[in-house]
C-alpha cells in the first residue's frame, strides 16, 4: 500500500513542475491583456476570466492530490496490521 502513496506523491510533484510555470505565464498574459485593453478591447474581453480559470486549475491540481493522500493516510492506508 505504500506504493500508492509514493505514486500519488510522485504524480503531485510532477504535476506541480508543469502547473507552476503555466500559472506564471498566465499571470503575465493577464497583466498584458489588462495593459492592452484600451488598444485591443476584443482580445482583452476574450481574456476575461482566464486568470481565474487557471488559478482554479492550479489549486485543483495542487490540492486534489494532497487531499487524496491525506484521506488515504487517515483511512489507514499503508498501515500494517
Amino acid at each position: 500500500m505504500g506504493g500508492i502513496t509514493t505514486a500519488i506523491t510522485t504524480l503531485q510533484s510532477e504535476l506541480l513542475t508543469v502547473v507552476v510555470p503555466i500559472a506564471v505565464i498566465s499571470v503575465i498574459l493577464w497583466f498584458i491583456a489588462n495593459a492592452l485593453a484600451p488598444v485591443l478591447p476584443e482580445w482583452a474581453q476574450g481574456m476575461r476570466g482566464h486568470f481565474q480559470k487557471v488559478m482554479i486549475g492550479v489549486m485543483l491540481v495542487g490540492g486534489a492530490t494532497t487531499i487524496i493522500t491525506a484521506f488515504y493516510g487517515m483511512l489507514g492506508g499503508g498501515a500494517a496490521g
